[in-house]
């Protein structure tokens, strides 16, 4: 079926309005901050052989990336010619989802007229998954939480009661994870009524040759961007804190008229706490740098990631072999781009951009006062500096490459027993260059909580910062204090009585080119360009 581009323009901006939508109905009725505030979440939709198709706007490129993987290993479990209207999958084993614990994957089938016509995913991180508070210092996979193989959430639109119950046992925040849950159920619904919409309107019978239409144009535009790249094949690595050891990932891009491969063969072993990658992380992660240069206008979809190969050994930092402990497997993720903005940037200097003073630092908040029966749990993002580029200063206190939001204090304080006492940018932490780094920030909060707070401290960059690119300097690391004095692991869990003051310093992003110095005739500073 050939379809001309108009009406394909209009059939690809109303799949996307679809999966809008259900994003919208996840995100208003989550009851957590996590998805409500800081859009830690997916909402995707597939074609009838798992490939995909569109995304909701503000989706994670993380969980974006990681969708057709799971639902092809989601189908492997339950094929789809035994799938029924209503049916729910549901899993959140590392390895096949999202790449930790706590991040719940949920994919149903969408029918027409009897035969499966597409697939909506929805990928949300949860508040809480039980077992060892979230943190990096976990050793096994076991200790971070319950894992639920893959499995039927609802048959034919009847929830598994005894699933929701063994999750709700096993959580500090029941009611918030369940309510979460009840959203993506919900997103779930919206999709399937609105795409069921759109076939009806456009008189379709399937999504096939739209699909096909769309994967298409993608691929042509992508390739098109690739082949003006040289051939080659180009090395870049980037060094990292990890957790007692310096880590580090090395990266061969080979290019060529048919697409690219990542190699990320030669990089650190996994390690024995909780910083390791798995594989479909690492490759959602590897993809977000290249569709930031090559067609960021473009949606994400199969046409685009199809040209992409990531070979990542098993056993390394990036891909690491069950039962690995992965609770802050973000904290390698996130550095991927680095590694392959700096194998390209000889090629692609217009394009490429330093190491970001991230990856983005989480800090997990738990109290409990058996005295009087309460308890708190809360989840905390905060983001350092962006890195430079040619044209551009980084952005300060902006999250990259995750497009996470932070959580206005105001919500913060309403919701957790803590008193923000300042917050302002980290100054002259962006790393030097012809275009600075991005700033990180610094806070400081009070406990204001009778008993103890567990602050697990997921941070990176303390000790190793944020590199330049093509001359320009590395940003400033980050620190924690507790009370004035630094912590000795920041990547571990401190402990917060009544009055103790917490204050942290987000690193800042690398500088761009080499910086120019007062011109010898006038002794007047040139101006950046």
């Amino acid at each position: 079926m050939h379809i001309n581009p108009i009406d394909l323009e209009i059939y690809w901006s109303r799949l996307i309005a679809v999966v809008d939508e259900a994003g919208a109905a996840l995100k208003r009725t989550a009851f957590s901050t996590v998805v409500r505030e800081s859009n830690d979440f997916v909402c995707v939709l597939l074609d009838q052989d798992a490939e995909l198709l569109a995304m909701s706007s503000i989706s994670v490129a993380g969980f974006i990336g990681t969708a057709s993987s799971t639902l092809q290993q989601m189908l492997e479990v339950f094929p789809a010619a035994g799938l029924q209207p209503g049916d729910v999958l549901f899993t959140n084993d590392p390895w096949i989802g999202s790449g930790h614990l706590p991040d719940a994957s949920m994919a149903a089938p969408i029918f027409r007229g009897g035969a499966i016509v597409g697939y909506v995913v929805t990928i949300a991180h949860l508040s809480d998954i039980g077992g060892k508070q979230w943190s990096a210092g976990c050793n096994e996979v076991y200790e971070e939480g319950i894992r639920f193989p893959v499995l039927k959430l609802a048959e034919r639109g009847k929830l598994n009661r005894l699933v929701l119950d063994i999750l709700k046992a096993n959580v500090r925040v029941p009611d918030r994870v369940l309510g979460d849950i009840d959203a993506m159920l919900a997103a779930m619904h919206v999709c399937d009524v609105r795409l069921t919409e759109f076939l009806d309107d456009y008189g379709l019978d399937d999504l096939r040759a739209i699909a096909e239409s769309i994967y298409r144009v993608s691929r042509g535009a992508a390739l098109q961007e690739i082949r003006s790249i040289p051939p080659g094949t180009y090395f870049g690595e980037v060094e990292a804190d990890g957790w007692d050891t310096t880590i580090r990932i090395k990266a061969s891009v080979v290019v060529s008229a048919d697409g690219i491969t990542v190699d990320y063969s030669g990089s650190s072993p996994q390690s024995e706490f909780g910083i390791n990658e798995s594989y479909n992380h690492t490759f959602a992660y590897t993809l977000c740098p290249f569709k930031c240069m090559l067609c960021p206008e473009i949606p994400n979809n199969s046409g685009f990631t199809r040209l992409f190969t990531v070979i990542a050994p098993e056993g390394t930092i990036v891909n690491s072999r069950f039962p690995a402990a992965v609770g802050a497997r973000q904290l390698v993720g996130h550095l991927l781009q680095a590694a392959v903005f700096d194998a390209l940037a000889e090629v692609l200097p217009d394009r490429v951009q330093a190491d970001s003073g991230t990856p983005l630092w989480t800090m997990v908040l738990h109290g409990t006062e058996p005295a009087e029966g309460r308890t708190f749990s809360t989840i905390l993002f905060f983001n350092g500096g962006m890195g430079a580029m040619q044209g551009r200063d980084g952005y300060a206190c902006t999250s990259f490459p995750a497009n996470i939001s932070n959580t206005p204090l105001e919500v913060t304080e309403n919701i957790a027993p803590i008193l923000f006492l300042s917050k302002s940018l980290y100054a002259d932490s962006g790393g030097a260059g012809r275009h600075r780094g991005g700033a990180g920030q610094i806070i400081a909060f009070e406990s204001r909580w009778p008993g103890l707070i567990k602050a697990s401290l997921l941070t990176e960059r303390t000790r190793v910062p944020a590199k330049g690119l093509l001359g320009g300097g590395p940003g400033k690391t980050g620190y924690v204090m507790k009370n004035g004095a630094h912590v000795a692991q920041p990547k571990g869990i401190v402990e917060l009585g009544i009055g103790d003051v917490l204050e942290f310093a987000l690193p800042g992003g690398g500088g761009f080119g080499i910086e120019r110095g007062p011109d010898p005739a006038s002794g007047i500073e040139r101006e950046r360009q």
